[in-house]
């Protein structure tokens, strides 16, 4: 977030992306099973607490925050399932931070998904789902998959 910080007190537009909340590239839990463990954990949660305007930019400077983008970076995914599972439902809960504003609340937020992750079982999203990787979306026990 320094990079947005510093972009909007010189006066420029900036649009974040801060690796350690919106990289979905990430690894969502700690589990060995999880099909890719890259880099730092990056929750659903986590991804959800992320607030798109850094709390350390002056109020005044917040409109030069015009946006944020979360990244998922594909050289360590095999098929589109794979990306589906890295990406969903985390891209839900980046998409509440940066479209809604107000205060959030986790909770509210994880009973609308119920209703969300329905949709997405409908269009055949593959989604990672709350208790872990399903047994097709484990890694095989090859580091790195």
């Amino acid at each position: 977030m320094d990079g947005a910080v510093e972009a909007a007190r010189r006066g420029h537009d900036t649009v974040n992306c801060p690796v350690g909340w919106v990289y979905l590239d990430y690894k969502q839990s700690d589990d060995p099973e999880e099909p890719i463990p890259v880099s730092r954990l990056t929750t659903l949660e986590r991804v959800y607490a992320f607030e798109p305007v850094p709390a350390d930019l002056e109020p005044e400077l917040a409109h030069h925050v015009i946006g944020s983008e979360a990244t998922i970076w594909t050289e360590y995914m095999d098929s589109p399932r794979t990306v589906d599972y890295m990406a969903f439902p985390r891209l839900c809960a980046f998409a509440e931070t940066v479209w809604s504003s107000g205060d959030r609340d986790f909770s509210e937020f994880s009973d609308r998904m119920e209703t969300h992750l329905k949709r997405l079982d409908a269009i055949g999203v593959e989604y990672r789902h709350a208790e872990g990787p399903l047994p097709w979306q484990k890694r095989p026990g090859v580091p790195g998959r």
